[in-house]
């Protein structure tokens, strides 16, 4: 019985020594497939959040519906290698037609070349007098800007007018060895004024009408170049006046400058969008054509004269040519969109000049004989001369756009 014990534990060893390596194999193979079946899972849960995305974008071509009651967990591999591949376009849609209203409370303050209106005169010593020529100074004035925009996508087609009128007044008095004198009369003659008052009284028109179109009007950087027409009126009333203490003689003059003309206007504007705030600069350019008016007017008030003495001196009316720039720089505050549209806060700072297109007299007297007060004005020479325009100053504008 022993004899056959042994030779059978040997063979039942051998057996089970085979056996093993198949039992490790198809372990490792029920492994494999488990892997690769989370493997698929893993990739059909990628595929389905791929598709809710295109979905989302509405970028994506319509899927064809799966037969045989297949979902998106059976599809094969390849079936979603195109969605892989493909690029998603985001698509931004170009605004449409809009209109818009603004208006804007301006402090400008307009100035020229010819602010001067009367001379302190210092005649001792005899020998070595002088002269402190006394000038204007225009404050700020608050002038107001009326404007409308119709916007169809990146075109548009504006209109704006601005309108200034400001007037400023000074006066100073001499000491009793100081006298007062018009510029054109500093001599002697005016030995009895020591009060001297000036005024001015400006006018500002401006109209503008441009069209222009908007660069990449979806990003946050955005420039518009446009081109029109602008319309202006510019007109000037300086009077200087020297007169005595008690007022019953004096020498006055009042110099008339009035410029109107039209003419071509380009410009650029640039902004930039930072959330709920715009950034923006404008310059633009313009060449007026038009007609220029100068006249001055003199009067002379003296005691023993029944009427006072009416004089003045006029050119005839020419056609110039007047270049002006102007520039602004702003900052805007975009209120949230409403059914009533879209609102906005707009502050900023402006300043335009209009060259030459200031006319004055500058008139030399030549007295016949020493008459204190004078009589009236005596010209011997008489000089046109011209000086620009100009306007700056801070703003605040609201727009309300609506469709």
């Amino acid at each position: 019985m022993m004899r056959f014990t042994k030779p059978l534990l040997l063979v039942g060893l051998a057996l089970t020594a085979s056996t093993l390596p198949q039992i490790a194999q198809a372990t490792t193979a029920e492994d494999q497939i488990t892997a690769r079946l989370n493997a698929l899972e893993k990739e059909n849960a990628g595929l389905r959040a791929r598709l809710n995305r295109l979905e989302a974008t509405k970028t994506a071509r319509p899927l064809a519906p799966a037969t045989g009651g297949a979902t998106m967990a059976a599809m094969p591999r390849q079936s979603a290698e195109p969605f892989n591949k493909a690029p998603i376009a985001i698509i931004h849609p170009a605004p449409p037609q809009a209109f818009e209203i603004s208006g804007s409370l301006l402090f400008l303050q307009s100035a020229a070349g010819n602010m001067e209106y009367a001379t302190l005169i210092n005649p001792l010593p005899v020998v070595s007098p002088h002269w402190n020529n006394q000038s204007l100074a225009p404050d700020f004035a608050a002038a107001f800007d009326l404007g409308a925009r119709y916007m169809n996508g990146a075109n548009d087609i504006a209109v704006q007018w601005t309108h200034l009128k400001a007037t400023t007044n000074a006066s100073f008095e001499g000491t009793p060895d100081q006298m007062v004198g018009p510029p054109y009369l500093i001599g002697p003659e005016s030995a009895l004024y020591k009060v001297g008052r000036g005024s001015l009284q400006s006018e500002f028109d401006s109209v503008k009408m441009d069209v222009g179109h908007t660069f990449c009007v979806d990003c946050d950087f955005q420039m518009r170049a446009f081109g029109g027409v602008e319309f202006a009126r510019i007109g000037q009333d300086l009077t200087g006046t020297a007169e005595s203490r008690d007022a019953q003689a004096s020498s006055s003059y009042t110099n008339h400058s009035k410029f109107t003309g039209a003419g071509p206007r380009i410009g650029v504007k640039s902004q930039y969008s930072l959330g709920s705030f715009d950034f923006s600069g404008e310059i633009a350019g313009a060449a007026l054509i038009g007609t220029t008016q100068s006249r001055v007017d003199y009067l002379t008030v003296k005691p023993v004269l029944a009427q006072p003495t009416v004089q003045y001196l006029a050119s005839p009316n020419a056609t110039r040519v007047i270049p002006s720039v102007n520039a602004r720089l702003a900052t805007a505050y975009n209120f949230a969109p409403t059914a009533y549209g879209l609102f906005k806060v707009e502050v900023g700072y402006q300043a335009a000049v209009y060259f030459d297109a200031v006319g004055e007299y500058a008139v030399t007297q030549v007295p016949t004989s020493l008459v204190l007060p004078p009589n009236g004005v005596y010209l011997a020479t008489a000089q046109h001369l011209t000086s620009n325009f100009t306007t700056h100053g801070p703003f605040m504008t609201a727009k309300w756009q609506f469709q």
